[in-house]
């Protein structure tokens, strides 16, 4: 997965930490999907302009190519807005400055997100995850943090992306449909291979399966 930087200009570099991960969608008008390159734009105008200054970390369109980021993670994009989330215990408020913004190009409350845009997701979240030791119980909807928004909206599907989070990557014939991935769920069943790697892999699948349970 590659990732193309193009520099928003609404953002502060004062930051607190990245203790979570908000997920929003670009929104559509009459119906239609605002395009990648409108929200880049609205990101980074043009021209300056003093009102409406509103940036995000992170986009992923709906069709393959690389993920678009416009802020630094060090630094704060202006995407929350209004907000609050309890954080360890501790209720907190302009969660900009303790979390990092991802766009997803669509209205997830009239259209289905791409297959492309849950794999990119994943992938990109799961870095994060590692690099800043996000728990997935802080990452969440722009809808749950403010009573104003409606984003990512009823038709993103959060079992597939959880689900997505904890899976394990693994070579050989245990990947059943060449994709690379075993996906884990205390419902089905998971061909482990015999000999040297089956204890491997059955630790791992251990520890993964009680997550659902």
């Amino acid at each position: 997965m590659e990732i193309e930087w193009i520099e928003s200009q609404f953002f502060s570099t004062e930051k607190i930490s990245n203790e979570m991960i908000i997920i929003h969608h670009t929104g559509s008008h009459n119906g239609k999907i605002n395009s990648l390159q409108g929200t880049i734009s609205w990101f980074k105008p043009d021209e300056w302009r003093s009102s409406r200054q509103v940036s995000a970390q992170y986009i992923i369109a709906r069709e393959e190519r690389p993920i678009i980021q416009m802020v630094q993670d060090e630094h704060t994009a202006w995407h929350a807005g209004r907000s609050q989330w309890e954080i360890n215990g501790v209720l907190c408020h302009n969660l900009n400055n303790r979390s990092i913004g991802i766009e997803l190009q669509g209205d997830g409350q009239l259209f289905p997100y791409t297959k492309f845009q849950y794999e990119a997701l994943i992938w990109l979240v799961k870095q994060k995850m590692e690099q800043f030791n996000i728990p997935i119980e802080l990452i969440r909807g722009h809808e749950e943090i403010t009573s104003r928004k409606p984003d990512p909206g009823p038709y993103f599907d959060w079992e597939r992306f959880k689900k997505g989070l904890t899976s394990v990557t693994v070579p050989g014939p245990t990947d059943d449909d060449g994709d690379g991935i075993i996906w884990l769920d205390e419902n089905e069943k998971v061909k482990i291979p015999s000999g040297k790697d089956r204890s491997i892999l059955e630790v791992i699948i251990d520890f993964f399966a009680g997550l659902f349970k």
